[in-house]
């Protein structure tokens, strides 16, 4: 049963003590009537607060831009409008889309809705957790070292990170430019289907029925607690996965995504240096970071990023997608996290996203795994330009295995 607009906020409204949608849509309803005048069902939508959206408030979670309103919406947003969706709210992020936990934000911590003592993931916490709670089937993030899979593995919810500029960035502020993608949150392969459709306008072709799944885990290039692998070696046997050897992107891949992702970010914030004193302070040294990135390693890294994709495209050849687990540790709690947002916690979360992000693929986070009775996704990363085969091989895994993350996940 897909949520109504009235419902979603209703349901915002009522779950404000997660800190999830952070600024409601007083237009809501009156948007929805008129798409219901158009002969179309509305669909509410929860956008990330670093989605432009017009006429409504647009923070970045930072308190540089805590009173910010757009003139126009960013094109993802245009272009769901025009198919029905209704923004009902802007979801919380880590300040300026800079960590993995959605607790640096001008707004708070976005609490996770399985335990409200732990974090929701980020940097697209808030609309991670819009979703798990039920406020709405389907939301938007963005993701450049894993802001959209992280928070769906800790959620328990569907995060999926299309191929690198399928989806239009115009008016979506810049993290690392030649890594961010906006990707999608929701509670079946259906509703991510339905709604990368509607943003690239029809142009993806539904793949051939795909009838055999074939899985392979890359050696030597994901972590994971000890738990955690407990788990995710558990769960392989049930997906006849293989194995394959990715040594460039063992070796340099997560060095090289690392100067790309710090150096960028200062770039972009540079402009803003004069106000560095009021950003988050572990939002502010990452930004410090990237300014001690020699020029020559970020060449260097660039013109590696070439050699390890084409490597995966190698690995690929003979499978639909490789699998890893998609963090390496379950939600921590909020208490464990303040103050520490840039340390061990944040190469715990994103330690396995990289790959994906630096080769352009898509990629998708299941909720697979439970450990300690709180969910941990299970990571797919496919070949760059097939992702709806991707999303249709999630769905043939999904079904093998069986959701276990938020309550209403379905296939």
């Amino acid at each position: 049963m897909r949520v109504s607009v009235d419902e979603a906020l209703r349901k915002a409204e009522a779950s404000r003590d997660l800190v999830a949608v952070v600024t409601l849509n007083p237009d809501a309803e009156s948007e929805a009537r008129r798409v219901e005048e158009g002969g179309r069902e509305p669909r509410p939508l929860v956008v990330k607060d670093i989605i432009y959206t017009a006429g409504l408030r647009t923070t970045m979670g930072s308190r540089v831009f805590k009173d910010f309103v757009p003139r126009d919406d960013a094109e993802v947003v245009k272009r769901l409008r025009a198919a029905g969706y209704v923004v009902i709210g802007k979801g919380n992020t880590h300040e300026f889309a800079s960590g993995a936990t959605t607790t640096s934000s001008v707004f708070g911590p976005t609490r996770n809705p399985l335990d409200p003592e732990r974090i929701a993931g980020g940097s697209s916490g808030g609309s991670a957790a819009a979703v798990a709670a039920g406020v709405v089937d389907v939301a938007l993030g963005t993701d450049t070292a894993g802001s959209v899979r992280i928070p769906a593995s800790l959620c328990g919810i569907i995060g999926f990170r299309p191929t690198h500029g399928l989806v239009p960035r115009a008016g979506v502020f810049p993290l690392a430019p030649s890594l961010d993608d906006v990707g999608f949150l929701a509670r079946s392969i259906d509703d991510i289907v339905e709604a990368l459709m509607a943003v690239t306008r029809g142009r993806l072709r539904r793949p051939d029925n795909v009838r055999e799944v074939r899985l392979a885990v890359p050696t030597g290039l994901y972590m994971g607690s000890e738990e955690v692998l407990r788990e995710f070696n558990d769960l392989l046997p049930s997906l006849n996965a293989g194995q394959v050897e990715l040594p460039l992107a063992a070796s340099e891949g997560r060095a090289i995504f690392t100067a790309i992702r710090l150096s960028e970010a200062s770039a972009v914030h540079l402009r803003y240096k004069y106000r560095w004193g009021e950003y988050f302070p572990d939002v502010r040294r990452l930004m410090e970071k990237g300014l001690q990135v020699p020029a020559v390693d970020y060449v260097r890294a660039m013109r590696l990023r070439g050699p390890i994709r084409r490597e995966l495209e190698r690995a690929l050849k003979n499978y639909d997608a490789l699998i890893t687990p998609a963090t390496a540790i379950p939600a921590p709690r909020i208490d464990e996290v303040l103050g520490r947002e840039d340390g061990e916690v944040r190469d715990m979360l994103t330690g396995n996203a990289w790959l994906a992000s630096l080769t352009g693929a898509p990629a998708v986070n299941l909720p697979l795994m439970r450990v300690g009775g709180l969910p941990v996704g299970v990571q797919l990363i496919g070949r760059p330009g097939e992702d709806v085969r991707l999303l249709e091989v999630a769905r043939k895994v999904l079904e093998a295995v069986g959701p276990k993350g938020a309550p209403g996940v379905e296939v």
